[in-house]
């Protein structure tokens, strides 16, 4: 990320939240992304506002992108940028709507400020980032375990029952499972009340592990049926030659 490209999203009045690999960044629950992915309010005139910030950065179109219309940034569809800058352009993608999160203005108000090399920005919160991450790639869940790790870190010695029940939900690693039932008392009468089943194999981490791959299993599925219709429309606009000349200039 890079100040002009904040500074001109700012000075746009763009609303939108920073979301993907980067945000995992700024919270640590990873080392590295390349590419920026953003949320934006899929309203008409956010949309304008976004388009007049892209242009004056002279943003390019970047693979199968659709025409950016309120009714594709509602439907799921992500729009692909390609953003001059030094030492190398940034590869930017937007959507109007990401899976498994409320709306953008529900998600807006548990978002955190935080500082970036492009200035202070808006970034999803932890809980609707996991909601998020929970996709086909195998390496998110390795992602999302990070992150239950830092939020229960955030909640000191004391963590709330709302926390530990999120976190004894979302994690999915059989020994950060395990540590917290070790490290919080209150979270045994938690978990037995959960009906996860790899909360009940605690004892024997292998099965726990075996009863934590069924469930990223399910999760891959879930995430396949959800972007199934999304995808089929997208060839159906590329067949009709509906999506936008890769390499022109946004207009």
């Amino acid at each position: 990320m890079t100040p002009s490209f904040g500074r001109r999203f700012r000075r746009r009045g763009v609303e939108f939240l920073l979301v993907g690999g980067q945000a995992t960044v700024l919270y640590g629950a990873a080392a590295f992304s390349e590419d920026i992915d953003l949320w934006v309010n899929p309203t008409t005139a956010n949309l304008n506002r976004l388009r007049l910030a892209l242009r004056d950065l002279g943003t390019r179109l970047y693979k199968l992108t659709p025409p950016l219309t309120v009714r594709n940034a509602r439907k799921g569809h992500g729009f692909h940028f390609l953003i001059p800058s030094r030492p190398s352009p940034i590869y930017l993608d937007v959507m109007g709507q990401p899976p498994r999160v409320g709306s953008f203005r529900a998600c807006m108000r548990r978002s955190r400020i935080l500082s970036t090399a492009m200035g202070l920005v808006p970034v999803l919160g932890m809980e609707d980032l996991v909601e998020i991450k929970k996709t086909r790639r195998l390496g998110d869940y390795e992602v999302i375990s990070a992150l239950v790790r830092i939020r229960v870190r955030e909640g000191g010695a004391n963590p709330s029952s709302a926390l530990l029940r999120w976190a004894l939900l979302n994690s999915f690693s059989a020994e950060d499972l395990e540590e917290i039932i070790a490290a919080h008392p209150g979270a045994v009468a938690i978990a037995r009340r959960l009906q996860r089943p790899a909360l009940r194999h605690l004892r024997n981490l292998d099965a726990c592990r075996r009863m934590i791959a069924a469930e990223i299993a399910e999760y891959q599925r879930r995430d396949m049926i959800y972007w199934t219709p999304v995808l089929r429309e997208l060839r159906e606009l590329r067949a009709r030659g509906e999506l936008l000349p890769e390499g022109d200039r946004l207009i």
